[in-house]
């Protein structure tokens, strides 16, 4: 099982239900608390500033947390996407409608 980085804060219920479904799935991850320490902080605004991913987030007037960084450099906002990842998930996952953290319109299989 591959292990993660999720940036998040112990303030944000996204997280907290991100963490709470990790959990309960048994993945192994370590988690930094941007609003926790101002090392983790910088840590996710310097990706944040850098990465290109967080446009359509930042657009939307969002944080961007839970925010889930993977070992090869790719990032996801879907805690199913990394559960996924970590090759914990046993079936597969179907997007009925777009999140307004998403730059498509659609993740519907075309």
């Amino acid at each position: 099982m591959k292990s993660f980085t999720m940036f998040g804060s112990h303030v944000c219920p996204d997280t907290i239900a991100a963490m709470c479904i990790l959990d309960k799935k048994g993945l192994s991850y370590t988690y930094k608390d941007i609003t926790g320490t101002m090392i983790f902080l910088k840590e996710f605004l310097h990706l944040r500033d850098s990465r290109e991913d967080f446009q359509a987030v930042k657009e939307g007037g969002y944080v961007g947390i839970p925010c889930f960084l993977f070992e090869d450099g790719s990032l996801t906002f879907s805690v199913e996407e990394a559960i996924v990842w970590s090759g914990k998930a046993k079936c597969c996952l179907l997007y009925t409608s777009p999140s307004p953290r998403d730059k498509r319109q659609s993740r519907m299989p075309s």
